[in-house]
């Protein structure tokens, strides 16, 4: 494993940048910006196959743009964007220009962003599955160069319930089984999580557990602010989230998620005290240990004593803060897709903030070291082993 090589992927607010190290993770080499400029959402490596890349770039000027590279980002090249068919219309809510609240209409849905791109099972070694902006679900059969609706999630009854986050109606975030191809689970915001059992023909909603203060209902079907989720790459069924409300577990055959924030800085929210963040991560090979970097509520900064990744080795009984070389009192800010972790042993955990840092532990969060600086603000950091 040590002769294993990593690459850092890196989308930022005006371009991408891919930082190389080999197994000890010391030093570090750097490429970009590509494509300059632009925004990057989120940047993804297949395993897979060892060499695709993918970036998701969403310039308002000219339009979102898939980029991949097949020979591990030395060129790239644009592929086709989700799109979906000519008239396809569904209710649904929004932010409007002018109203205090998200507003519900009823229109036409036109691609707006990428915010996620996901290779599929190792099983089906050409899929590859893609969230946007407004929320849906896209699959690919031939390894990302073409997209198809999973018309299924668009089409479910609660739609027309579906509420943005700040960030938009966003679906930001795709799980799949370790074990079975056609399980897997998607968030979005601020709707919740689905799970489907047969590859996207169906899906349910899997929000029993979750935190709704907002919600007069006691238990409503949609209406929960999932911020990230993640699935175990090698065992099956374990889910693990940071919600808006809290961090959250599941484990294969529980009926509802569990809340394991106890021993996490609390945020003061509008309606409570709450673990509040964005990045989430999970180890590559132990179920029982997660990441998370805590902020605050409504600055959506790192509360005193400044930023730190806290980790649990006990699937969320307890938590440990490691800042060891962070710079102390550093109120740093990192967005859902800020952290990342690679498969070495020991796994090698990375983060990026809006002040363009890139940090990684190659002790899996013992001792930090920056691997970049000056960089425009970070939107995601993904972690290639090679």
């Amino acid at each position: 494993m040590a002769a294993k090589k990593v690459a850092v992927l890196v989308g930022t607010k005006k371009g991408a940048y891919i930082f190389r190290a080999g197994g000890g993770r010391k030093r570090w080499t750097a490429e970009g910006p590509l494509f300059p400029g632009e925004p990057v959402h989120h940047m993804a490596f297949d395993p897979r196959d060892g060499e695709s890349m993918f970036a998701a770039c969403n310039l308002t000027w000219g339009g979102p743009k898939i980029r991949v590279s097949r020979d591990q980002g030395k060129t790239w090249k644009v592929v086709s964007n989700p799109a979906f068919a000519k008239g396809r219309v569904a209710t649904y809510h929004t932010w409007v220009e002018g109203e205090q609240m998200p507003k519900q209409v009823t229109r036409e849905l036109v691609f707006e962003r990428t915010w996620h791109i996901e290779p599929g099972h190792s099983s089906q070694p050409k899929v590859m599955w893609a969230g946007i902006e407004p929320a849906a679900l896209f699959r690919s059969d031939d390894r990302g160069e073409t997209w198809s609706e999973v018309a299924s999630l668009t089409d479910h009854p609660t739609h027309d319930q579906w509420n943005p986050g700040a960030g938009g109606l966003i679906l930001h975030s795709i799980a799949i089984d370790a074990a079975d191809a056609k399980k897997m689970q998607v968030g979005i915001s601020a709707v919740g999580v689905f799970e489907s059992a047969d590859g996207g023909r169906t899906w349910a909603t899997r929000n029993k557990g979750l935190a709704n203060p907002m919600d007069p209902q006691k238990e409503p079907e949609v209406g929960f602010c999932v911020h990230h989720l993640v699935a175990h790459p090698t065992t099956p069924g374990v889910r693990f989230q940071q919600n808006h409300f809290g961090v959250y577990w599941l484990n294969d055959g529980e009926a509802g998620w569990h809340e394991t924030s106890a021993g996490l800085p609390e945020a003061s929210l509008q309606f409570d005290k709450y673990s509040f963040g964005f990045a989430s991560a999970i180890h590559p090979r132990d179920p029982k240990t997660a990441y998370v970097i805590p902020l605050e509520g409504q600055t959506r900064i790192a509360p005193d004593p400044g930023i730190a990744v806290y980790a649990t080795t006990d699937a969320g009984r307890s938590w440990k803060r490691h800042a060891r070389g962070l710079p102390k009192g550093a109120r740093s800010e990192v967005l859902r897709e800020g952290m990342a972790v690679d498969r070495l042993d020991p796994a090698g955990i990375y983060f990026g903030t809006e002040g363009g840092e890139v940090w990684g532990s190659a002790d899996e969060g013992r001792t930090w070291a920056l691997v970049a600086q000056y960089l425009p603000p970070v939107m995601s950091v993904s972690a290639a082993t090679i």
